[in-house]
């Protein structure tokens, strides 16, 4: 597994690891065409994972398949499909590490993490929170460590599972204190604020539906009130509304891994990639919501030249004014050292 081939295995049980399991438990059952191989790599993976995955099966890079010579589908040279894969060392160890971040405690229950801690307490974890120095991060992070933050965070994701209705408690960005019953709908994450936000439905008198975004660590309290929702909410629907008309189109190229970077960074926005074959290049196209376009601009930029912005005209001027004011900036520094 450490064969050039094999370069996205370099990490064992990760999603694409998963994918081709999948793939190959189904052919275990019957010879699979390319064209369901690319449907089980976009149900248990991302859209992308076809562009990264089926060529390497198909064309023989990664040798666990044969071509049919009457039906030309492709046949599993496994005798047996895949078995289950035990936690190793080195991943008990990274989860080891992980249960030292602050924003771990909010997923789990008290005793759940005791668990956790009794089947560890003989493993040394991989790293520690303090080896790390995050240079491009806001400095007013949410209290993840409060014990009223992770009593809210959990209430809200429970809501979430069960589509509850909640009455919550909110201090607006002016100060202003809102009670409202809303319809908890989804929780992000930003990386570069280290703030949750909650997707949460509202419905007016009339019955229009409405989808507010709350900072978790701006409500204040939060009841139950007993009553549900009987069906799902389709929340991806609602915020296409919000997406900017023009979306930012980028050109990726293949250096220095840029691609497989850039879909695992801007994999929260929605997006379609495609191959231009002209170029050896990729095209990406991100859907994102105007709100979160100073997120995206600094995201973009960290990239470097391995990424080419191509439109809209607006995005682009932002990005060059960004770089013009950089480079004086790096002028004067260098003027004042002098």
């Amino acid at each position: 597994m450490n064969s050039p081939e094999f370069s996205l295995f370099s990490e064992l049980y990760t999603c694409y690891y998963q994918v081709v399991g999948r793939i190959l438990h189904e052919a275990s059952r019957h010879p699979l065409t390319r064209r369901q191989m690319e449907m089980l790599a976009r149900q248990y993976g991302y859209d992308e994972s076809v562009l990264s995955i089926v060529p390497r099966l198909v064309e023989g890079t990664w040798p666990f398949f044969r071509q049919d010579d009457t039906s030309a589908a492709y046949v599993t040279v496994l005798r047996h499909p895949p078995f289950p894969q035990p936690l190793t060392r080195l991943q008990q160890s990274w989860l080891k590490a992980l249960m030292s971040d602050s924003r771990f405690r909010l997923f789990f229950t008290d005793s759940q993490l005791a668990e956790l801690t009794e089947m560890l307490s003989d493993v040394t974890p991989l790293f520690c929170t303090s080896d790390f120095f995050l240079f491009d991060q806001y400095g007013d992070p949410d209290p993840f460590s409060l014990v009223m933050y992770q009593q809210h965070f959990r209430l809200l994701l429970n809501a979430i599972c069960d589509r509850r209705f909640l009455s919550i408690s909110y201090l607006s960005q002016k100060g202003k204190l809102l009670s409202h019953t809303w319809l908890p709908c989804r929780l992000e994450y930003g990386q570069r604020d280290g703030k949750f936000r909650l997707y949460a439905m509202t419905f007016g008198k009339t019955g229009r539906k409405r989808i507010d975004v709350l900072n978790v660590a701006r409500i204040l309290s939060v009841k139950n009130t007993g009553r549900h929702y009987p069906a799902g909410i389709d929340v991806d629907c609602f915020l296409d509304h919000a997406l900017c008309k023009k979306p930012l189109v980028l050109e990726i190229t293949t250096e220095r891994n840029a691609l497989e970077r850039a879909l695992l960074h801007f994999s929260c926005y929605q997006k379609r990639v495609e191959r231009l074959k002209e170029k050896d290049t990729y095209r990406c196209t991100i859907y994102y919501d105007k709100r979160w376009e100073t997120e995206l601009l600094i995201q973009v930029l960290s990239f470097g030249p391995v990424i080419k912005v191509l439109g809209p005209e607006d995005f682009q001027k932002q990005i060059q004014k960004r770089v013009r004011n950089q480079a004086l900036l790096q002028q004067t520094t260098e003027g004042s050292s002098l």
